[in-house]
């Protein structure tokens, strides 16, 4: 007997759910696995197609963050976004309201270690208007054509990326995390377009 279409889509949201852990799980160990002067070269090019990206050539203030686990290195093109007079801005998780909040971040400003590990900016550094964002540079560990994406597992960027209502998503990743198709769930939110070592690809 077959079940009521709640039954069905409930099903297949959990199907989906296991295939995104099977693929975080693979694509973390394949990241991982990189060699660090591969990793810095990619990084490079990511860092060169990103400043060639037209909607940061008109951006007053993006939203980026530090890496970590062996994410894309985007120090060099950020610093060149400075340099271009662009301001920064670096999230954190709040664990009182679990959510990302980001933080302007000046050259010299000292980052904290959070719980998780991960560089982020002062609770005390200024907050930084949501509709002020421009461009929102995203990571992940695997996307897919039609701009999803699989992050860590938390679920913080696709709860930032709908408050930010200015702002074009843009993701970063090394060109093997593209992948044909992400499991989405109905609560992901896609980005606009992605940028690899060897490609940046437009969301139809």
């Amino acid at each position: 007997m077959r079940g009521t279409p709640e039954d069905e889509a409930a099903w297949e949201n959990h199907v989906r759910q296991r295939m995104k852990e099977e693929l975080r799980r693979r694509m973390r160990a394949v990241r991982k696995g990189l060699p660090r002067e591969a990793r810095a070269e990619r990084s490079r090019k990511i860092g060169e197609r990103l400043l060639e990206v037209p909607e940061l050539a008109s951006a007053k203030v993006v939203a980026a963050f530090v890496a970590i686990h062996g994410e894309v290195n985007l120090a060099p093109a950020v610093q060149r976004l400075r340099e271009r007079g662009v301001a920064i801005a670096l999230p954190r998780v709040d664990l009182e309201e679990q959510a990302i909040v980001l933080h302007a971040h000046e050259p010299g400003d000292v980052l904290d270690e959070s719980g998780f590990g991960v560089p982020e900016p002062s609770p005390d550094a200024p907050r930084v208007d949501l509709a002020s964002v421009d461009v929102v540079l995203v990571p992940g560990l695997a996307f897919d054509p039609n701009g999803f994406r699989i992050g860590y597992g938390k679920g913080y960027y696709d709860q930032l990326l709908p408050t930010l209502p200015n702002a074009f998503r843009l993701a970063v990743g090394y060109d093997f995390q593209l992948v044909v198709e992400v499991p989405s769930l109905p609560h992901d939110v896609p980005v606009q377009a992605i940028v690899t070592d060897t490609r940046t690809l437009r969301v139809a």
